[in-house]
Formats: structure tokens, C-alpha cells, sequence
């Protein structure tokens, strides 16, 4: 046997998948790259496409169609790419894009669902899914309901001051007025970053919810900002005087 029989050809799937990573090469290249793992439909193929989302290519213009025109294709597909789709998203860290393939592909009762299960997986200590937990907290944001925000409530305290700070901004969204304790704890001493305390504070103060019973704890400098209305609710002190 010579060295040549030695050498195996790769396969048109493994050629593909390696040209679908290729950031610095030509649009058109990519492209072709990615029709062909369409093409060859399975599994592996669609495992392969799916890592076009974890980087960035040269040219922002062409990186964003590139991505975008995949999310469109991947929603053509549907069911047969599903589970690929479910397992990149539980597994991967950029699920910005997928996420919104999988909405389009799912009830919203389902994607919820999905989603919950997936962010309950990424504790609030865990500091190897920061970006994951942002885009999950982002999507189920939008998707809304009371058991979204209750579910959302471990992540004021996660360990990245960008995932508190989306979760207030998700909090404020749902406007699930139970959670207007856990915000008013999150401005209590110097228990979180001053950003975030702020973002909870405003958020309190644009809901009008109450935080009465937490407020005599509260930072210094917030107090100093806001205050308790007639009603307990929480107001911006330039608010109240042009009120």
C-alpha cells in the first residue's frame, strides 16, 4: 500500500464545514459553503452550518446578511433542523440569531418553554455563560408572562453586572409588579454595581412601584436621587418637582 492510499479525501461535508468557518475569505465562498451543508441535509451538516454563527467575518455588511440569510433558511427548513437548532442554542455562547430562527419556527408557548429550560441550565455563578444568559434574558423578555419574570428573578444577582443589568430592563418590560421587591433589594448598601442600582431605582421610578419597606437601606447617593411618593412608590426627585 502506498502513501497515497494512505491519505484519505475528505468528504464534500467535511470540506464544506471548513469553509463555512473561513472568516477572512469571500462572501461568495462562504456562501456556497453554506449551500452545500443545506444541500446535504443531516445531522452533521446542519451542525456544521450552524457554527456560522460564532464568529464574525471580515465585512460587517456581509457578515450580518450572511447570518441573517441563514436564520431565513434555517426557518425554510424547520423541523429537520430543530434539534440541531435546540442543541447550538443549549450549548453554544453567540444564540442571539438561532434564538430568533427558533421563535419563528415555534408557538411562543413553545419557544418559552424551551428557553426557560435553557436559562435554568446557566446559573447565576456560572462566569462561562455571560453572553448566553444575556440573549436569553433578552428573548424571553419579549416573549413575556408573570412566570417569565419570576424566573428571571435569580440573575439580579448574577455574577456579571451585564446580566443584572439586563434582567432589570427585562424585569421593567414584563411589569410583573410582585418582582418590585427584588428590584428594590438590588439598591440596598453596596450590595451591587452603582449602573445597576441605578437601572433598578429608574426602572422602580418609571413603573411607579412601591419600595417603601426597603428604602431607608438603600445606597446613599439613590437616596439622594429618588424618593418614597404619598403611595410608597418610588419617584425621581427632578420627576417629583416638575410634578
Amino acid at each position: 500500500m502506498g502513501l497515497l492510499d494512505l491519505i484519505k479525501p475528505k468528504s464534500a461535508l467535511e470540506k464544506a464545514a471548513k469553509q463555512v468557518r473561513e472568516p477572512y475569505a469571500q462572501p461568495e465562498y462562504r456562501r456556497a459553503a453554506m449551500e452545500k451543508l443545506l444541500e446535504l441535509g443531516t445531522e452533521e451538516a446542519y451542525a456544521a452550518l450552524l457554527m456560522r454563527f460564532t464568529y464574525n467575518a471580515n465585512g460587517q455588511i456581509a457578515d450580518e446578511s450572511e447570518k441573517r440569510d441563514l436564520v431565513d433558511e434555517l426557518v425554510k427548513i424547520g423541523k429537520p433542523v430543530l434539534p440541531s437548532l435546540q442543541k447550538f442554542i443549549r450549548t453554544e455562547k453567540a444564540v442571539a440569531l438561532p434564538i430568533e430562527a427558533l421563535r419563528r419556527m415555534l408557538s411562543a408557548a413553545e419557544a418559552k418553554a424551551f428557553l426557560l429550560e435553557t436559562l435554568k441550565a446557566y446559573e447565576p455563578l456560572d462566569h462561562r455563560s455571560t453572553q448566553q444568559k444575556i440573549s436569553l434574558v433578552f428573548a424571553l423578555a419579549e416573549l413575556g408572562g408573570a412566570e417569565v419574570a419570576e424566573a428571571l428573578l435569580p440573575y439580579l444577582d448574577d455574577h456579571h453586572d451585564d446580566v443584572q443589568f439586563q434582567t432589570i430592563g427585562a424585569l421593567e418590560r414584563l411589569k410583573h409588579e410582585p418582582t418590585s421587591a427584588a428590584l428594590a433589594k438590588v439598591c440596598l448598601g453596596d450590595s451591587h454595581a452603582g449602573r445597576v442600582q441605578r437601572a433598578a431605582a429608574q426602572a422602580l421610578a418609571n413603573l411607579a412601584w412601591p419600595a417603601k419597606e426597603h428604602f431607608d437601606a438603600w445606597n446613599a447617593e439613590l437616596k439622594g436621587e429618588y424618593l418614597i411618593g404619598k403611595k410608597g412608590q418610588v419617584v425621581k426627585k427632578g420627576a417629583a418637582a416638575e410634578g
